[in-house]
């Protein structure tokens, strides 16, 4: 199969996908959108430029598409909650019970822009010292399918401490969890680090998801078998001393304090495992001491709980596609609506990819067949397909070279 029937396959693939979502309109907000997400996929880039290139490649048009997808995206008269919440529903329908969904925050470093909307302070990770520069703040929720090597955003949702009606980032993340439990219908098992061991945070998970892993910080209070109250920490060692050894771990059937952390009803039947081995990190001593819900006593072991957490840097990965392959730092707006808008855009991007690993492995061999290097050190799944896609639309007659630079 040559280049131009492999993109006009995946260019059909594509249609279909979003057709559900009323974004084969002749015109308005979601055609925009729809001409935003193919120009993700097929030019690794959120850039508007490269999206219109799709389109047309001579200047004074490519000027004219370029300026209404920047209205779309901007437009204060559209009310996009509806569709976002298609989207989520649409990804979410693909959630399985035993699928894992990382939960984990990033920041947006947009360190040359001033006159951004609401712009607050970030650390830059990447550059050297993670210097504090201008940017937003982004919650992230993922979902890895481990039996097909795939990664999909579920929600991107961009935030600032300068926002009007900003209360807290608890109250934020307490209105997306429940977004996304109302989406998934509790199917899948949450995963989130330390940065999520809060009380607010953890009250959430109690109440509305009944399978989870957070890993704990020593110092967190925990009820143990004996009615105590001792920290983490200190639990973690006795059950080192105490427990039997199971998969390199140990376990601890424990409650999380009322008086700490907000509870309905009765509470929850909690395990603690620890590892028995530690690792160093910054010159110090550590291991993980993780709280889980709805697995140790679901038929899942030690070993089984512990290899599913280490799955939660899959998170990272995601990341690493925001910033080194869809270049979304680079997608410099004046609107917090337009940045919000192109986010649910990228996970539209990444949940095709998603559908196409699972539906499509012919084509997905085919789309990874053209990319003529290797590179042994990338680890971000679905890259050579990403790249695969990007190089069908680059080759097409009189498609010009586009620039993610």
């Amino acid at each position: 199969m040559n280049k131009t029937a492999v993109f006009g396959k995946l260019s059909a693939l594509l249609d279909d996908f979003l057709h559900p979502l009323g974004m084969g309109a002749p015109r308005g907000p979601l055609r925009a959108m729809a001409e935003i997400v193919r120009g993700i996929l097929f030019t690794s880039s959120v850039q508007l430029s490269n999206a219109g290139r799709l389109l047309t490649d001579s200047p004074r048009p490519l000027r004219r598409v370029v300026q209404r997808l920047s209205d779309h995206l901007s437009d204060p008269n559209w009310n996009h909650a509806e569709w976002a919440a298609a989207v989520l529903h649409q990804l979410a329908q693909n959630v399985e019970d035993d699928d894992l969904i990382p939960i984990d925050g990033t920041e947006l470093a947009k360190p040359y822009a001033r006159r951004m909307e609401y712009l607050c302070t970030v650390r830059d990770a990447s550059r050297p010292g993670d210097p504090l520069v201008n940017g937003y703040w982004c919650f992230g929720v993922h979902h890895w399918k481990p039996q097909y090597n795939s990664l999909c955003s579920l929600m991107l949702r961009p935030w600032s401490t300068f926002e009007p009606m900003f209360r807290s980032e608890n109250d934020l993340t307490e209105r997306w969890l429940w977004t996304l439990r109302q989406a998934t219908g509790g199917r899948g098992i949450w995963l989130i680090d330390r940065g999520g061991d809060r009380p607010e945070v953890l009250s959430a998970f109690l109440r509305m998801q009944s399978r989870w892993i957070v890993r704990l910080r020593q110092d967190r209070a925990l009820l143990g078998p004996d009615g105590t109250v001792r920290s983490a920490g200190q639990w973690a060692q006795w059950a080192l001393a105490n427990r039997i050894e199971r998969g390199h771990a140990v376990t601890l059937q424990v409650q999380l304090p009322a008086e700490d952390v907000r509870q309905a009803g009765v509470p929850a039947k909690l395990w603690l495992v620890v590892n028995t081995y530690s690792f160093e990190k910054n010159g110090k001593e550590d291991r993980w001491i993780l709280l889980t819900r709805g697995l140790i006593d679901q038929h899942v072991g030690l070993r089984q709980a512990r290899y599913e957490y280490a799955l939660r840097w899959r998170a990272e990965d995601s990341k690493r596609m925001l910033g080194q392959i869809w270049h979304v730092e680079r997608f410099l707006t004046r609107s917090m609506l337009a940045l919000e808008r192109m986010l649910w855009c990228v996970c539209l991007a990444s949940g095709f990819l998603q559908m196409l690993q699972q539906e499509e492995p012919t084509l997905c061999e085919e789309l990874e067949g053209q990319v003529l290097y290797h590179n042994k050190e990338e680890k971000i799944p679905a890259y050579r397909l990403m790249r695969g896609a990007q190089t069908v639309a680059t080759a097409r007659k009189g498609m010009p070279m586009l620039n993610n630079a």
